[in-house]
């Protein structure tokens, strides 16, 4: 009894329901002991499990790791006095903390026979748990970069866990070293890879996509959601060394799965993609190129606005039905790269565009056309997508409070030194997964980010991933990015290339590149067309399938579309002419010129103030007074003009000092 364990000892004063109640805190599961004997082995056994250790310490609060830490370092023993002076309590509120300690059993008290006061009694760490207690405060913030090559101190080759060298296909291994060499290359690591399930191998997603390093808590809360066993999954990934489970003092014992940056490292251009759930639909393989369609859009949606007025809802929003038939007047770009993201719809999304660049406005429950429309629709598509871009990029610099209607409220714009990271990444790589990025964005701006605090982990990540989640959603949108699906791959398209890299996009398209039908229908062969054909097909024609080729209906509407938005016909007839084997007909060129004679355009002018006098000399006498001040909207009849509405007060002066006399009709 004298050579017994002290734990062993205290454990056996206790009763097996005390036994039981040990054991469920310490989260050990299947106790049902035979005997009272049994049970205190079993506890024994389980309290030099550095696994359930870490989950009792990661419970403890900041005062009780204070007074534990107290006591560690003062050689396992400590008196209440010493305690209650050193973290300036009052003596009753430290022996509370200390009896919670006491029954999680890392503590033993030893009371004072001599004295009436309680301040000499005597509390001692267990020697076999107190040696298994690291009190690493993680200053620099090696936690997050621990290394497989530099475990310390390194195992004998007998040592090595079972599962690690069943993990990695050795039988044997003759030294750690030797092993070692096969762990860490990407042959060992694949294989370690392929050998876990569908839940093990999203965990590793999980943590890798927050940048290497995630808190115990939270990927606990996510194995469980996906119904699966922390105390199963984490061990048995520690033991093929694929994380590791550590902890370190920051106020608590802040404990995290990290992975090794052999791992990490592997991760980058070895995608591990997550598994299917059943019931799940997979979006089907395809490459996804938004082109020029989005600022293709962005004229269309000055051209819908123009032609059928856009107005607010009481809410200040847009109408519902107005998202919906705007919608239908678009192109149909990829935006579904995020489905989290849920419906967007595009006039959400240009409407805050043209609100940046001074060409749309509020006016009553109206949103109204401003500045010079004509002069922006008949810029080049190229030129355009400069504009915008450069605009988007500045935005967060400036201040930017428009009224909710023109907020970016579904996708935020993104912060320009994040988007330009994952330009950085995606050019690097030539092709990535989204997980690739985010993994080193995280890590870059948040892990090894001067000052970080895995407790405020989960509260930066979600404003992060934001911006991440905006950077790509934008890139793609403006159609610099192609996207892979259903995995996500990222790669810059022709339009990137051009824009980042300065590389020339093509404007040749092969004879025989689009077939016209005598229905006018036009199938273009992707391969074999331009970006910028295509993109003109897409302006002056409808767009009707997209199935490896594309289907186009060109009509007079269609074409009459295209002029109005600033497109010269001219080119778009050389295009056909150089891309289909077939002359084009004779009747389609008269229609093109017929079409483009006849444009059936209605102006309806509603700031404006008609101005009318009996006499065209009064009228002459008039205009020549105010012509050159911008007052004049046009000049209808030589007894009639319109001005502007906000200029009455200026020609009635005018009016006057010609001693004309005025009728003001409101």
């Amino acid at each position: 009894m004298e050579n017994e364990s002290i734990l062993i000892q205290e454990l056996s004063k206790l009763e097996m329901s005390e036994l039981k109640k040990i054991a469920a805190t310490w989260n050990l599961s299947k106790f049902s002991p035979k005997d009272k004997k049994t049970g205190v082995n079993l506890l024994y056994e389980a309290f030099q499990d550095e696994f359930l250790l870490k989950g009792v310490l990661e419970k403890l609060t900041p005062l009780q790791v204070t007074i534990l830490g107290f006591i560690l370092k003062n050689k396992n023993v400590h008196t209440l006095g010493e305690i209650h002076r050193k973290v300036n309590l009052p003596p009753l509120n430290v022996e509370m903390e200390l009896n919670v300690l006491r029954k999680l059993h890392i503590l033993y008290q030893r009371k004072n026979r001599e004295r009436l006061t309680n301040n000499l009694d005597k509390y001692h760490a267990y020697e076999e748990i107190a040696g298994k207690i690291k009190m690493d405060y993680n200053s620099k913030g090696e936690k997050f970069k621990l290394s497989i090559a530099k475990i310390h101190p390194k195992p004998h080759a007998s040592q090595i866990h079972p599962e690690w060298l069943k993990a990695v296909g050795v039988k044997k291994a003759e030294s750690f070293d030797e092993f070692l060499k096969v762990a860490i290359s990407p042959e060992g690591i694949e294989m370690a890879l392929s050998g876990l399930d569908d839940l093990e191998k999203d965990v590793v997603i999980q943590i890798f996509t927050h940048g290497g390093v995630i808190e115990a808590d939270v990927i606990r809360n996510y194995i469980h959601v996906n119904r699966g066993k922390f105390e199963t999954i984490i061990p048995n990934l520690s033991a093929k060394q694929i994380v590791f489970d550590t902890y370190y003092v920051d106020e608590k014992f802040m404990r995290i799965i990290a992975l090794p940056m052999e791992v990490f490292q592997y991760l980058q251009g070895n995608t591990l993609l997550p598994s299917v759930k059943k019931g799940m639909k997979q979006k089907q393989e395809k490459i996804a190129k938004n082109d020029l369609d989005f600022f293709l859009n962005i004229k269309k949606m000055i051209s819908f606005i123009s032609r059928k007025g856009l107005s607010l809802a009481k809410s200040g929003k847009i109408k519902q039905a107005d998202n919906k038939r705007s919608e239908q007047e678009l192109l149909k770009p990829d935006i579904e790269i995020f489905p989290e993201k849920g419906q967007v719809y595009q006039i959400e999304l240009i409407l805050p565009i043209l609100r940046i660049l001074g060409l749309v406005d509020i006016k009553g429950e109206n949103i109204v056309l401003t500045g010079n429309i004509e002069e922006f629709q008949t810029k080049d598509i190229f030129e355009v997508m400069q504009l915008v871009i450069h605009e988007v990029n500045e935005i967060r610099s400036k201040r930017f409070n428009p009224p909710e209607v023109f907020s970016p409220m579904e996708v935020q714009f993104y912060d320009k030194p994040i988007l330009d990271k994952c330009v950085k990444i995606i050019m690097d790589t030539n092709k990535v997964n989204l997980s690739v990025i985010f993994a080193n964005v995280v890590r870059e701006n948040l892990v090894f980010s001067p000052g970080f605090k895995i407790k405020n982990f989960e509260e930066d990540l979600l404003d992060l991933r934001k911006e991440i989640i905006s950077s790509i959603f934008y890139l793609h949108l403006f159609g610099l990015l192609d996207v892979e699906y259903p995995n996500r791959f990222l790669s810059l398209s022709e339009l990137g290339r051009q824009y980042f890299q300065n590389k020339p996009i093509s404007r040749t398209t092969e004879k025989g590149g689009i077939t016209i039908n005598p229905d006018f229908s036009i199938i273009a062969f992707p391969e074999k067309c331009s970006l910028v054909g295509i993109h003109l097909l897409k302006v002056f024609t409808e767009l009707k399938d997209y199935d490896r080729v594309y289907t186009f209906i060109l009509s007079k509407d269609s074409f009459q579309q295209g002029i109005l938005l600033g497109y010269d016909q001219q080119m778009f007839i050389q295009f056909l002419r150089d891309s289909s084997k077939a002359e084009l007909a004779q009747n389609l060129l008269f229609l093109f010129d017929d079409w483009s004679k006849n444009l059936p355009i209605v102006n309806i002018t509603e700031d404006c103030v008609l101005v009318r006098t009996t006499d065209p000399h009064v009228m002459e006498l008039l205009t020549g007074q105010i012509k050159g001040k911008k007052i004049i909207i046009e000049e209808i009849s030589p007894e009639a003009i319109l001005i502007d509405k906000n200029k009455i007060q200026d020609v009635i002066q005018v009016a006057e000092k010609l001693n004309m006399i005025i009728k003001l009709v409101r």
